[in-house]
Formats: structure tokens, C-alpha cells, sequence
């Protein structure tokens, strides 16, 4: 039996990704995709869809087993909304999330399954435990997370640089929030021991790089992840959507459909 999919922000480049990865998998039925702008027929068509399925968020939430949403922040409030009242679940890869979003997902996870990954590919999700196991191990090296992406990303440092910092930060057994160093300018005298320091690059069509630097005297070791392709992350949400097929409401993430956890 296919899992009925639903597909926010479908219009842009990461939505029509996803529609892909979802036309060429037997496991998935894609019933509704919806977008800020009203979609018609003439895109439908373009992108291998029929006409007939949902094209507005109500209508789609109503008719999908599942929901992926890679938009924007500011929509997660009336998509957990909607979710919750249509007994739907919600993949999220959204990046740029704050407080008051980790809180709306904790309380929607009371009651429909929510999964969030700011990065949906697997090789990241294992770098995570290879960060944090480097981290324990070379307590005395510096560390800094550099990440490189495309000009049109809107926020910085990425969500995948902030979990890299946690996983850091949980090998060492200490808060990213008192460790993070998110931006250096001027004459910032010495770098503060036991820092994890954050660089971002935006430029061209990079889809997305991130280093892990341990530096110490007389060498230095990088871990690093390199995506070249953007269908990675659909294949990961897709993943996702059929990990969490028959799980009870919560929140869960990449690593528990690698079982990482």
C-alpha cells in the first residue's frame, strides 16, 4: 500500500526534487502539492503530476498520510496547525528554526508523528557521530565548523552547521550555546579556549559543504561532507516519510532512521 504524500513550497527547486524522487518511488502516492502562489494545470503537467490531485495546503493536509515541508520558518505555524487537525504527519527539512519553532514541534509531536532533519542525507547524519566521537577524542584540539552553500540561502551558520557544533559539543560534554563563536571581525584578540568557532561562505550554486576542523599544534585533522547533487536530501525525506509510516505521534529525526540513536 503507498504512502499518500503531500508537497509544500512544490514550485521551487528543492518541491520539484521532492516531486520527482516521489514520482520514481513505488512506495509513495503524491495527492496534493500546494505553494504560496496558486498552482495550475500548466505546472502540473510540466512536472509529471495529473490534474485532479490537491493543489491548495487545506486540500492537501486533508488528502496526505504525510506532509514534507522544506519552505520557510514562518510557515510551520499553520502547517502544525493544519497537521494536527487533519491527523497528519509532518516531514520538516527547514532550516533557520528558532526557540519558539523547536517548541510548536515538540507540542504538534504530542499529537501527529513530526520528523525534522535540517539535513536529510544520510552520509551527514552519520558525520554528526563521527564529529561528536572526534570531539571526546581530541579534547585539547581547537574546533571550527566551516559550511559552504549557495547564494540564495537565506540563513547562517546552516542547520547542519549548528547540529555539527552540538555533536561537538556533546562529545566534549559542554553547551554550544556558552562554546559558539558565530562571528569574528575586527580585533578580537586571541581565540577563547574550549570555543567551537562557526565560518559561512555563500557563493554560486554550491549545494552544500561542510568541514569539521580539530586544529592543535603541529597538525590538524578535517572531517568533511560534501553534497553535489540535491536529489540526496529528497531521497532522505522519502526515507523518511516511509521510516515513520506507522509510527505513534512524536518527534523524530534522521538519526533514529539510520538507528544512530
Amino acid at each position: 500500500m503507498s504512502t499518500k504524500i503531500a508537497i509544500a513550497g512544490a514550485m521551487g527547486r528543492m518541491g520539484q526534487n521532492l516531486i520527482k524522487s516521489g514520482l520514481k518511488n513505488d512506495k509513495t502516492e503524491i495527492v496534493g502539492v500546494f505553494d504560496i502562489e496558486n498552482i495550475d494545470k500548466t505546472f502540473l503537467i510540466s512536472v509529471g503530476l495529473q490534474s485532479g490531485i490537491a493543489t491548495t495546503r487545506e486540500n492537501s493536509f486533508e488528502a496526505a498520510d504525510v506532509v514534507i515541508d522544506f519552505t520557510s520558518p514562518k510557515a510551520l505555524f499553520n502547517f502544525t496547525e493544519t497537521a494536527v487537525t487533519n491527523n497528519t504527519g509532518l516531514v520538516i527539512g527547514t532550516t533557520g528554526l528558532e526557540d519558539q519553532h523547536f517548541k510548536l514541534l515538540q507540542q504538534s509531536g504530542q499529537s501527529v508523528p513530526i520528523f525534522y532533519a535540517p539535513n536529510m542525507s544520510f552520509g551527514v547524519n552519520s558525520f554528526f557521530s563521527l564529529a561528536r566521537k572526534a570531539a571526546a577524542h581530541l579534547k585539547d584540539f581547537d574546533i571550527e565548523i566551516i559550511e559552504a552553500h549557495h547564494k540564495h540561502k537565506v540563513d547562517a551558520p546552516s542547520g547542519t552547521a549548528l547540529m555539527l557544533g552540538e555533536a561537538a559539543a556533546d562529545g566534549r560534554g559542554i553547551s554550544l550555546t556558552e562554546a559558539a563563536d558565530r562571528g569574528r571581525d575586527g580585533i578580537i584578540g586571541a581565540r577563547n579556549k574550549g570555543s567551537i568557532g562557526f565560518a559561512s561562505i555563500r557563493g554560486g550554486d554550491i549545494v552544500g559543504r561542510h568541514d569539521v576542523l580539530f586544529a592543535s599544534n603541529g597538525e590538524q585533522l578535517t572531517l568533511s561532507h560534501n553534497a553535489t547533487d540535491r536529489n540526496i536530501f529528497a531521497r532522505g525525506a522519502l526515507k523518511a516519510v516511509l521510516w515513520g509510516r506507522d509510527k505513534q505521534p512524536g518527534q523524530y529525526d534522521m538519526m533514529d532512521v539510520l538507528g544512530l540513536n
